[in-house]
């Protein structure tokens, strides 16, 4: 082959890096992008993570009011977990998480099962049926004790009128709290509605022709085909609305205070009372901290919950 025909093969040309152009070829970490969380971080830190370790500070201190008095390392949780007050709130406070969320659960399920297919009616009820989620908790409780009132609510005229004796009603220690939770389950369970009703409208219709066919009925579908679908989001409806009731006091301030007899006394309300009232706000920060922590482990039970739902 003669050297006229020989071509001279280009050398590679190695490729630049695109934000290296951009730069000016320099490379390196890049802060801007991270600017965007500032804001965000901020509130973070200010609203939850300073309070948090301001009340676990608190936790090991001797106050007289919100003036240090002295360190006293564990002796505020030894003096809170070991009392038979706090046993008895703990046990109020998971009968009032239990109870009213199995009231808003069965609520908020039956009424989407019910509306689910009932058209333009259907639509409009849910509409209804959403107006005490949009109430603030103080005005349902304010409503609620008037509704309750054993001298002049229209409840307790209405059971005279029928033959039965109202009693005292919130005035009453073994009345005071099944009535709250009825009350906190009637004003959440429109959200539970809510959730259940989106969640059955995502079923694809296919699985249950596939049951018609097989000769299933009604309670075939909703055992096999709508409870096994709508399971995740009632289970992640269950723990958002678990650690709201455990953190919710304007209710049982307004209706009942706390009482009586200490009733209707939840963590969340001593420690919102022991913060207002007390001398020493050591205990009361302990309180405080074990609310937390159930919080906390909700939220990452919420989270996993979430995630394998999602993933």
């Amino acid at each position: 082959m003669s050297a006229s025909r020989v071509q001279a093969v280009p050398s590679p040309v190695k490729p630049v890096h695109k934000n290296a152009v951009e730069s000016g070829g320099k490379s390196g970490f890049e802060v801007g992008p991270f600017l965007w969380f500032v804001p965000a971080l901020l509130i973070l830190v200010l609203v939850t993570l300073y309070p948090s370790v301001f009340v676990m500070y608190l936790s090991f201190q001797k106050t007289r009011y919100y003036e240090l008095t002295g360190f006293v390392g564990l002796a505020n949780f030894v003096e809170v977990l070991s009392s038979s007050a706090f046993r008895s709130t703990t046990i109020i406070s998971l009968l009032y998480v239990v109870g009213s969320l199995a009231g808003a659960t069965i609520l908020g399920v039956a009424a989407a099962l019910v509306l689910n297919n009932a058209g333009l009616t259907g639509s409009a009820l849910r509409v209804l049926i959403l107006f005490p989620w949009t109430l603030s908790m103080s005005v349902v409780g304010s409503i609620w004790l008037w509704l309750l009132n054993p001298s002049f609510g229209p409840i307790p005229y209405i059971m005279q009128i029928a033959g039965l004796d109202p009693g005292l009603m919130l005035g009453d220690p073994g009345l005071a709290l099944p009535l709250v939770i009825a009350v906190t389950a009637w004003w959440s369970f429109p959200y539970v509605m809510v959730m259940v009703t989106a969640a059955i409208q995502s079923i694809p219709k296919e699985l249950y022709e596939a049951v018609e066919i097989d000769g299933g009925g009604a309670i075939v579908k909703f055992r096999y085909i709508t409870m096994t679908q709508i399971l995740p989001t009632l289970a992640s409806t269950a723990l958002t609305l678990s650690i709201m009731y455990l953190t919710l006091m304007t209710l049982i301030i307004v209706m009942t205070g706390g009482g009586p007899l200490g009733a209707t006394s939840t963590l969340s309300f001593e420690a919102f009372r022991g913060t207002v009232q007390a001398v020493n706000i050591g205990p009361t920060a302990v309180i405080s901290i074990v609310v937390l922590l159930i919080n906390v482990a909700l939220s990452v039970l919420f989270t996993r919950l979430t995630g394998r739902v999602t993933g």
